[in-house]
């Protein structure tokens, strides 16, 4: 049985239930747009979790708000489940443990991948990542990790390699071995560079904060120091455009502040709009390039209406 996931913490915490469970051996890393492009079709061989609903999993575990739009009546034989949750990690945890206790020795694993997908975290979390919070920023597909080609493979590898490693170590242990060492050590050798890219690229526009990235070369960041840089602090939510696949798509991200929280907007019913996703503080789309300007300008519009979505 294989575990389909996305690469993030909740992701691969998911994974490392379901190996610890005995229902995976192998994982699967992929994205939310190959899932909605049809390039992955889950079988009943599969375990999808932390991304939208397939019909034919074995088991299914989300927590994404958007999914309450797009999720069909569930058949009296489903299997898996589906809440709004602060992590899918959590959902999956609260349906295996049962008839799984051995898995319990990862409750504070869970409850620390909570905080860390809802955005529950301090300013010294942000400022100064430790332990859980910096596993998951390594791990995070927003944080780019993944930019430079050069090891992109290499990164991949690493992260294939998550769930097997949450079996046996904390997150604290993961973080002294030599390969996670080595990202860490790429990720703060990138930060000022890409603090100086988040401050030549993004404004305020009321409440909105617009960043737009294309063309530009993105070095790996932690996605919420824009809500402390001193031009940006005053914003509640923000807009972020970059380049995807070039020449096909580009990426729009959209994320209330988890520093200013007076934005009212749904984001991920917002990006859902526009064939995206996500929960109601933070979201993403991928329109084609022809239609992302337009999709962007809708966007932050939306962003600016004072009673949300």
């Amino acid at each position: 049985m294989k575990a389909i996931i996305r690469g993030d913490l909740d992701g691969n915490v998911c994974a490392t239930l379901l190996k610890a469970a005995g229902l995976v051996d192998t994982v699967n890393i992929v994205s939310i747009k190959d899932i909605l492009d049809g390039k992955v079709k889950a079988t009943d061989q599969d375990i999808v979790c932390n991304l939208p609903f397939q019909p034919d999993a074995y088991l299914w575990f989300d927590h994404h708000s958007s999914e309450t739009k797009n999720l069909p009546p569930l058949p009296d034989d489903f299997r898996g489940s589906f809440a709004l949750a602060p992590s899918t990690a959590g959902v999956a945890y609260k349906y295996l443990l049962p008839t799984n206790p051995e898995i319990k020795r990862f409750a504070q694993l869970v409850k620390d991948t909570d905080m860390y997908d809802s955005a529950d975290l301090t300013m010294e979390d942000v400022c100064n990542p430790q332990g859980t919070v910096l596993l998951g920023l390594l791990l995070d597909p927003r944080t780019r990790m993944d930019s430079d080609s050069n090891y992109k493979d290499d990164y991949l590898a690493w992260k294939l390699k998550m769930p097997d490693l949450l079996l046996e170590h904390s997150p604290e242990e993961i973080l002294a071995l030599p390969e996670a060492r080595k990202w860490h050590h790429i990720y703060q050798e990138c930060q000022e560079e890409a603090i100086r890219i988040l401050q030549e690229c993004s404004y305020l526009d009321g409440n909105v904060i617009i960043s737009d990235f294309r063309g530009r070369k993105l070095a790996p960041v932690n996605r919420f120091i824009l809500y402390t840089l001193p031009d940006l602090s005053d914003g509640n939510i923000s807009v972020q455009i970059a380049d995807g696949e070039l020449g096909v798509w580009d990426e729009i991200a959209v994320g209330r502040s988890i520093f200013n929280r007076t934005s009212a907007v749904d984001v991920g019913e917002l990006c859902s709009w526009y064939s995206g996703g996500g929960h109601r503080t933070v979201g993403a789309c991928r329109p084609g390039v022809e239609d992302a300007e337009q999709v962007f300008r809708e966007i932050i519009a939306a962003c600016k209406e004072p009673s949300g979505l």
